[in-house]
């Protein structure tokens, strides 16, 4: 097996990428957006009246104004980094209800500056890790992701003793010089081909870097930050070899309204604003100072954040028939109107103010409007003005009928229907469009190439057939981009003088296509996903063929990394069966079957794999036609904690303690082993195993409208115990000190695993989940019972979308398999929970340990530590942790139930 980096590829120009993120957005109607904020010590001087805070909550109002306009729906979630990364708010459903809660977390970023380093190691590796925990990809396609990064400098830490970080921990921090190697070591681990801003770059997270440079920094003093963001050379750092399409944005900002605008610039993903530049007017309006757009029928709403570049002026807004509306200085919202359009304004600093205009159906909304900056003592008549002027059509190109489209490589007529709609995925009819509007169509395939399939196509042909030629494009994963750009229509101004209408930035919208071999061939899915998997070995998932047609992943076969963790060492991907075309997973029409793919892991690392595999196809009996197919792979390392390192820390600070330490984070730990106070949605399905299908009454489980609709009980507060769906959930704390707690799912007569790992917990193999449950599931099987019979019991937070839903019901069926089959191979003769489910208005005792109510147990069977019930003590040769008996070797296993050695640091890793 040959393995090589990915070649580097040209990026697109700048701003492309909040383009390219809209067009994400806009395709699959949901995405997830994390806030990063530094909390070093340096916004003391940089930063000491919350510039930052002020931009970022501005952002927020944005976005919800955005989510309520376009109908996208969009989680927020908050964190800070500054020595380490930490998650202030977890991930919220944005909209006008919950801004003020998100808010709140921004807000108590504005104290926090006193971190002690500056750390985009750890800050950009946990930003990565909060996003791909959260959702995940449907169907292959990556969901909708980005990161807005704030930053006041460059990569620094203090000097002081006894402090390694975990990429560098050869490297110690006691003096400047040893500051410098680790600065250098924390950028190579970054940058390297295959670094941390790959791993980000090749799991579709884009990035938004906004730096503040302002107190000691200077713009030097972001080149990292930049490269990583755009993944172009900045200064003397190159950072990572992925650089299409377009990793993200960078934006530099020296004072509070540099920020704003900065924010501003990707608060409407795919709806860039009309920037705007003129001078000032002195005393009175004049029309060299205007800032002018034209609005029609075709136009919601108008936004609009300007600002002068000296404090006192006043922004006048003048509406078609000429009437003019001051905007003067405030403390407080103002709701005003101006020929009957309504107008809610707030100053966000001294020299910037931002405003929404709405009600497009009184007849001065259409005409020429203009933004003026009037100086009125005209002590500034050399002062300039700029604007951002969002106008919202939420007017949507569409390919109707896409989905239910099978395309196949070779086909030289596939119809391609376009439209037009609105918000609402309701069809518009192009002709009632007052101005002009045109709309492109190109192909974007695989390794970038584009070829256009329309363009300018106008208003009054949108509705003629339109072909795509796949003659010469190969089998794989590719794009359809549809861009749709409109000009609002003329206006005459009171003088008589035609405006021409304004041109409103192109809307796209990304379409994902799978373009299958051609007809004959077996069809592949885009992605092998080998979930998370721990340490180093090899590791098997199992790769869906469908027939017609033989499959095969011949030795040799050449397997492109684009991303792998530091000091993993040589990956590469094998089959232990189908290896040659003689031997190849050979399928009739229609047939489904499987090819088993193991992933080689040398060593142990922590951090995202992804990369691509050439998968063999050809017609039955016709080798001679074979065709390389690039199929993606996707795995999550994680690294084994070092056991005899970790008890020894464990007995030195029981002796050194002498305990009491221990005491106080034991008691810290239990105080936050709860499940959080989030709506959860939760219903037990029994399904069958046939094969690698996972099927509801009979046929390919589905979800429908009379799904998960009952609410669980008790999580108005944090809970240590629930009844969800008539299976018991307990918090624990297990036995180590630190790390996070977790949740076991336990039923009388059965055994479980969950969706993470480690998957069960206890000799009665119970489910073992994360304290956070809301979008997780878990399996339960009796194993006295028919091998392919289980209940799944799926965990559905109430503010989840459509794409959040049916990721975890993807990862289900994809997994479940595999799970329920090393679930039954690793349980014990007569397993199961043997204790039925406490009643919830059971007596609660103190319990630091085992972390939810129990009633009375008698002795030998209580576990303060979470070992499960009937815990009994470890025999000679054994490992009283938890390990494998003296002499015997753990092995490498496949996704599902874990059979770990004890972990006495609780992480669940």
């Amino acid at each position: 097996m040959t393995v090589v980096f990915a070649p580097t590829a040209s990026a697109a120009p700048g701003g492309a990428a909040v383009s390219d993120f809209g067009a994400c957005l806009a395709s699959q109607r949901s995405g997830d957006l994390l806030l990063m904020i530094d909390e070093s010590s340096s916004l003391q001087t940089s930063d000491p009246d919350g510039a930052r805070i002020t931009s970022a909550t501005y952002l927020l109002d944005q976005l919800a104004k955005y989510k309520d306009s376009s109908g996208i729906e969009l989680d927020v979630a908050v964190a800070g980094f500054a020595d380490e990364y930490s998650v202030e708010s977890d991930w919220t459903s944005l909209d006008s209800a919950s801004v003020p809660a998100v808010k709140g977390a921004v807000e108590s970023f504005r104290d926090r500056t006193d971190g002690i380093d500056t750390d985009y190691r750890l800050a950009l590796d946990g930003a990565r890790t909060s996003l791909t925990e959260h959702t995940q990809p449907v169907d292959g396609v990556d969901p909708c992701q980005a990161v807005a990064w704030f930053s006041d400098g460059k990569i620094d830490f203090t000097p002081r003793g006894d402090t390694r970080k975990p990429y560098a921990p050869d490297l110690p921090l006691d003096t400047p010089e040893d500051v410098t190697r680790v600065v250098g070591a924390a950028t190579e681990s970054i940058c390297r081909p295959g670094g941390v801003a790959d791993q980000l770059r090749s799991s579709g997270i884009v990035v938004f870097g906004i730096g503040l440079a302002a107190g000691t920094a200077s713009p030097a003093d972001f080149d990292v930050m930049r490269s990583v963001a755009t993944g172009e050379p900045s200064g003397s750092t190159t950072c990572g070899n992925v650089s299409s399409p377009a990793p993200g944005d960078f934006y530099l900002a020296q004072n509070i309204d540099d920020l704003l605008f900065a924010f501003d610039a990707f608060s409407t993903p795919g709806q860039a604003p009309l920037t705007r530049e003129a001078g000032v007017c002195v005393v009175t309006v004049c029309e060299e100072g205007k800032h002018r757009f034209v609005l029609d029928n075709s136009i919601d709403s108008v936004g609009v954040l300007a600002s002068a570049d000296v404090p006192g002026l006043v922004p006048t807004l003048v509406a078609p028939d000429g009437t003019q509306l001051p905007l003067p200085a405030s403390e407080s919202d103002i709701t005003t109107e101006v020929s009957g359009v309504d107008v809610a304004y707030r100053w966000q600093s001294p020299r910037t103010l931002s405003f929404d205009m709405t009600n497009p159906g009184t007849p001065n909304w259409q005409g020429v409007w203009a933004l003026v900056f009037v100086d009125p003592t005209g002590d500034s008549a050399e002062a300039r003005s700029r604007s951002n002027i969002h106008i919202s059509g939420n007017l949507y190109p569409e390919w109707k009928g896409q989905r239910t489209t099978a395309i196949h490589s070779g086909e030289t007529e596939v119809p391609v229907d376009l439209g037009i709609v609105d918000a609402n995925r309701v069809e518009v009819d192009p002709e009632s469009l007052l101005g002009t509007a045109t709309l492109a169509v190109t192909l974007i395939e695989s390794d970038g190439r584009q070829t256009v399939v329309g363009s300018d196509i106008s208003k009054d042909r949108i509705s003629d057939p339109l072909r795509l030629n796949l003659a010469d494009v190969a089998p794989g994963q590719a794009t359809v981009r549809l861009t749709l750009d409109v000009t609002t229509a003329d206006a005459t101004t009171p003088s008589g003088e035609v405006e021409p209408g304004t041109a409103l930035a192109p809307q796209s919208v990304d379409v994902p296509l799978s373009i299958a071999p051609p007809i004959g061939y077996p069809a592949l899915p885009r992605t092998i996903d080998f979930g998370t998997i721990e340490g180093a070995g090899e590791f098997t998932a199992d790769l869906p063929v469908t027939g017609p047609g033989c499959a095969w992943l011949p030795q040799g076969s050449q397997t492109s990394v684009v991303a792998s963790p530091d000091g993993v060492g040589t990956v590469g991907l094998s089959t232990a069966g189908a290896a040659t075309v003689d031997a190849c997973q050979e399928l009739s029409d229609g047939e489904e079957g499987t090819l088993p793919i193991s992933l080689q892991v040398e060593n142990a690392a922590n951090g995202a794999v992804n990369g691509t595999v050439e998968v063999m196809v050809a017609p039955n009996g016709e080798a001679d036609r074979a065709l390389p197919i690039d199929v993606e792979f996707r795995a999550e390392l994680e690294k084994p904690l070092d056991t005899g390192n970790a008890l020894l820390a464990l007995i030195v600070a029981l002796l050194l303690g002498p305990g009491i330490p221990l005491l106080l984070l034991y008691g810290g730990k239990w105080f936050t082993a709860r499940i959080p106070a989030r709506t959860l949605k939760a219903q037990q399905f029994p399904v069958t195993i046939a094969g690698s299908s996972v099927l509801r009454n009979g046929v390919p489980f589905g979800l429908n409208d009379r799904d998960l609709i009952e609410v669980v009980r008790g999580l108005d507060t944090p809970a240590r115990s629930l009844d969800v769906a008539g299976v018991r959930l307990r918090t624990h704390v297990g036995w180590s000190p630190v790390g996070a707690g977790f949740v076991t799912a336990s039923s009388p007569g059965r055994v479980g695993a969950s969706s993470v790992l480690p998957a069960t917990h206890g000799n009665s193999n119970e489910a073992r989940l994360p304290l956070a449950v809301h979008n997780t599931w878990f399996v339960l099987h009796d194993p006295q019972g028919p091998a392919d019979v289980a209940t799944v019991v799926l965990l559905i937070g109430d503010d989840a979308g459509p794409t959040v839903r049916r990721s975890v019901v993807d990862d289900m069926t994809n997994r479940l398999p595999n799970v329920l089959a090393t679930l039954r191979s690793s349980t014990k003769p007569g397993s199961g929970s043997p204790t039925p489910p406490v009643p919830a208005s059971a007596t609660s005792g103190f319990d630091p340990f085992g972390g939810g109510s129990s009633g009375p147990s008698s002795a030998g069977s209580y576990d303060p530590f979470g070992g499960g019930p009937g815990s009994q003590p470890p025999s000679r040769g054994q490992d009283p942790f938890g390990g494998p008996p003296r002499g015997q070797a753990p092995g490498p296993g496949p996704s599902g139930p874990s059979n770990k050695p004890f972990d006495p640091f609780g992480d669940g890793r």
